[in-house]
This record gives C-alpha cells, structure tokens and sequence, in this order.
C-alpha cells in the first residue's frame, strides 16, 4: 500500500507541476507524509549556439548553385528551416539562403 501511496504523491506533484500555467524556469518541492522529497524542475532548455551560418559556398557540396535537403543536413538550423526557405520547391537558391536569418 506504501508503494501506491508513493506513486500517487509523485504523479499528483508531477501533474501539478505541469499544469501551472506552463511555467517557466521555476522549481518546486514537494514532500510526502512520509519524508519522500520530489523536486520538479520546469523551463525552457538553454538553446544551442551553432555560431555563424557557413557560406552559401560551403553548404553547396557539389557546386550546382543550388542548396539541397542532404546539403542542408550539414548546419541543423538550416536543416530546420529547409521546407520554409526552399517553398515552393525542393532546393534553396544564393538569394534565397542570403535573406534567411536564424537567430
């Protein structure tokens, strides 16, 4: 019965915890009755630094002028923004790649 207990304190702290109105970066404590700690950590991860986005040069492998989903794969912020940028069509041009900011 203890180990019941136990769950449901953790999974009602842990439903609490997500429901407050999504909050950021905040944490939260909770105790059982019977001395059980949880601590619930909530936020946004620190986003990733990728630095400067590599020449149009670099990414184009093959030299066709043309940036492709493969040749993309080589910077993931690119990579994720590929179907934006390449719209409406499947590759992503010099002009195209020059007006994409990632930040």
């Amino acid at each position: 019965m203890k180990v019941i207990s136990r769950i449901a304190f953790f999974a009602s702290a842990l439903l609490a915890a997500t429901s407050a109105a999504y909050a950021q970066d905040s944490v939260r404590h909770y105790t059982s009755a019977d001395g059980h700690e949880l601590i619930v950590r909530t936020g946004m991860p620190a986003p990733d630094r990728y630095g400067p986005k590599p020449t149009f040069a670099e990414l184009d492998r093959n030299h066709d002028g043309w940036i492709t989903r493969d040749e993309a794969e080589a910077f993931i912020p690119l990579a994720n923004d590929f179907d934006y940028l390449a719209q409406p069509g499947t590759r992503i041009s010099a002009s195209q790649y020059a007006r994409w900011d990632y930040r």
